[in-house]
């Protein structure tokens, strides 16, 4: 993939990562953060950094240096509705997609959530062809920042990573020890950082293509199973689940192995 100019918009866990694999294929790689540190990790390792923060109703920071002149752009940015349910995520992609037509970039890639999709209590499996059905406050935030990057991109692929894990990032720390958990039973849903950055890497290279892909790699075992397995595996406590709780969940699977 020589001789393309990417930008990553948020270089985060997922984006930093990217970031270093793409420098290493020979790629100029532009990446943004609002952090210092993270910034000059970025120099260090020859990305080109941006300090760029997009708010409710302005975008800070050096947007023309980022985006001018790139071949592929990937969206990477936490929609922050955790911290802050009022956030208007659709309305801050709008407003940076504005700036990414401005400028012409062929490309654009977008890095969403399985959250769009509804647990229930059939258990639904869902791929790519499955109309996004979230009823919650932040699904539905997804989901329009999605149709809007949809709309406004010259090309654009939307990519829903299942739960992120890698290195030494795992649920299983969050669940040790604790008692009561409810759907034992619903499947587990993961994808490696390794996983989806190849799958973006693809994309790229114009080894993939397609509208939307979603991003899985794990298998989909119980909840119960996978997570009791998943202690003992790393000497934590065995977490104890609610087997008389009703199972929520979802399944699901992609067309991109």
């Amino acid at each position: 993939m020589p001789n393309k100019n990417i930008g990553i918009l948020g270089c985060g866990w997922l984006g930093y990562d990217l970031a270093l694999k793409l420098k290493q294929q020979g790629c100029e790689v532009r990446g943004t953060s609002r952090s210092l540190e993270k910034l000059q990790q970025l120099s260090e390792n020859g990305v080109h950094a941006f300090k760029i923060d997009l708010q409710e109703d302005k975008i800070y920071g050096d947007v023309q240096g980022f985006l001018k002149g790139l071949d592929v752009l990937l969206i990477d940015i936490p929609p922050g509705l955790r911290k802050n349910p009022e956030s208007n995520f659709a309305f801050r992609t709008k407003l940076f997609m504005r700036f990414v037509q401005v400028y012409e970039i062929n490309k654009v890639l977008f890095i969403s959530s399985t959250s769009v999709f509804e647990d229930r209590e059939d258990i639904p499996t869902y791929d790519e062809n499955s109309i996004p059905n979230a009823t919650s406050n932040n699904g539905k935030k997804i989901i329009a920042a999605e149709q809007i990057v949809q709309e406004m991109a010259h090309q654009s692929t939307i990519i829903r990573p299942c739960g992120l894990i890698g290195d030494d990032r795992h649920p299983i720390k969050m669940l040790a020890g604790r008692r009561g958990i409810k759907n034992p039973d619903a499947p587990v849903n993961l994808v490696t950082r390794d996983h989806v950055n190849s799958l973006i890497r693809k994309v790229i290279a114009g080894e993939l293509d397609a509208a939307v892909i979603h991003a899985v790699s794990e298998p989909h075992k119980s909840r119960q199973d996978y997570y009791q397995k998943a202690a003992i595996e790393f000497g934590l406590e065995v977490p104890v689940f609610d087997s008389e709780s009703e199972n929520l969940g979802k399944k699901i699977v992609s067309r991109f192995p």
